[in-house]
């Protein structure tokens, strides 16, 4: 029953939003109403989590949207997609999965539970690659946020968390009020490490839906030659977020007075930013890029001294190796807060829908703050065993080479001057934290000539 509630609830909201719009939302031909069902496998992260390959995941999808008819140059340019809300409901069937506590003694014991249900809900943009009279290929890209009834277990680390997915497939027009759609769908569903552990669930699923339009569906204008002119702009931004720390010390006092290593959700919290200076290139009315600099603040850095002290005090030899090795010795340092810093050239793709930017890009370490006061250099290359024992000490993990960045801005403002944005900053697959972004046009200037367009 609580679940029909939710679900009810979900609709009656969305109903009110698109009912804002000028038409009823019970006559315009422009709305849609949708109901998944899936099928999947989950994607097992390490060799002992093998035995998920043969477990299901079942789940439904309701969705309510609105499909573009092409009033807007933008909805043409995108092959007239639509977008709207989602809500999800899945149901796991993992029932051994790690749980990591302490005894009243204070000492770390090891249980085993069941994976929780998952209820997720947030928006989507469905695309199409080819549209045609009877049928279309399309596309979904989803996110939003997911809840579970479980959590603390090796794979999620608290109640709420990111939900993203991917799909493509075939849809089919069965007559005019509805359509059939057959889907290949990733999903994934982690913290960003807001809060350990932060595994996350992969999986992958088969999906059949029915596509339902109440009123018809709208006339599509055709798209036809457009004038536009390319658009460069100056732009700095600001990015933050926190992150739990993976690195593990002894600080845990037990109740008889030991020392014990902490556990994942005992770890504290950090601090990220990254300020932005860089150049903004719309070289596309659907496509821009960006080329910046990267000023990064990393405050794990100072736990990674506090371990080298531990290290330290635990294996001198460690950092005084024998001679006859070879190995130079790793200076013992103090942290300083320029010991958090970095610089990285970066780039960035962006798909523009109208306002709303799916954005991909990546950097590179040109430097760290570590270096500075030592004799120290960096090393150069992108195989994660390419660092120096001195990198590898002080630096947090896998900050040795390069970053990705994974999500989504929306552009403010008359002028599109300003933007908002969030980001899973990424080191080599492993994500780093959620970031929150907010930045501004200082200057902008667009192409004295236009080019035409068709599409």
């Amino acid at each position: 029953m609580k679940r029909i509630l939710v679900i009810v609830a979900f609709l009656c909201l969305c109903t009110v939003s698109f009912g804002q719009e000028k038409q009823s939302l019970w006559k315009d031909n422009r709305n849609v109403w949708e109901a998944d069902f899936r099928l999947g496998k989950y994607i097992p992260f390490e060799e002992r989590h093998a035995y998920m390959k043969s477990l299901p995941q079942y789940g439904v999808d309701l969705r309510v949207s609105r499909q573009t008819d092409g009033r807007n140059q933008w909805e043409k340019s995108f092959n007239h997609l639509n977008y709207g809300a989602f809500f999800r409901f899945e149901k796991n069937h993992v029932d051994s999965i790690k749980y990591n506590d302490r005894n009243e003694m204070g000492y770390e014991r090891e249980s085993w539970i069941a994976l929780g249900d998952c209820y997720s809900l947030g928006g989507f943009i469905n695309g199409s690659f080819y549209r045609g009279k009877a049928w279309s290929f399309d596309y979904d890209l989803m996110g939003g946020l997911s809840f579970w009834t479980h959590w603390g277990d090796e794979f999620i680390g608290s109640c709420a968390n990111v939900h993203l997915a991917l799909d493509a497939g075939p849809t089919f027009m069965i007559e005019d009020n509805f359509d059939l759609l057959v889907r290949y769908q990733f999903s994934h569903s982690s913290n960003a490490a807001i809060a350990l552990p932060n595994c996350g669930i992969n999986v992958l699923s088969w999906m059949v839906g029915l596509r339902y339009h109440p009123n018809g569906r709208p006339e599509l204008q055709p798209r036809e030659p457009y004038q536009w002119s390319k658009k460069t702009s100056i732009y700095a931004s600001e990015s933050f977020g926190f992150l739990q720390t993976n690195e593990n010390m002894r600080v845990y006092e037990t109740a008889d007075g030991n020392l014990v290593n902490d556990l994942p959700q005992e770890r504290p919290y950090y601090l990220g930013n990254v300020i932005q200076l860089g150049m903004h290139r719309q070289f596309h009315p659907k496509f821009s890029y960006d080329v910046a600099l990267d000023f990064g603040y990393t405050g794990e850095t100072k736990r990674m001294f506090e371990k080298a002290q531990q290290d330290y005090n635990d294996h001198h030899s460690y950092f005084f190796p024998d001679a006859s090795t070879g190995e130079e010795p790793i200076p013992l340092i103090d942290y300083s807060f320029v010991r958090s810093l970095h610089i990285a050239p970066s780039v960035m793709f962006e798909v523009n829908y109208n306002r709303f930017a799916f954005c991909i890009g990546g950097a590179y370490y040109v430097w760290h703050g570590i270096y500075s006061g030592t004799d120290q250099k960096k090393t150069w290359g992108f195989p994660e065993d390419s660092e120096s024992n001195f990198e590898d000490e002080y630096l947090p993990p896998c900050y040795r080479t390069f970053y990705e960045r994974l999500g989504f801005k929306y552009y403010l403002g008359e002028n599109r001057n300003m933007f908002v944005g969030t980001f899973m900053k990424v080191h080599q697959v492993v994500i780093d934290y959620a970031e929150f972004t907010v930045g501004v046009n200082l200057f902008s200037w667009e192409s004295k000539h236009e080019r035409t367009y068709r599409r």
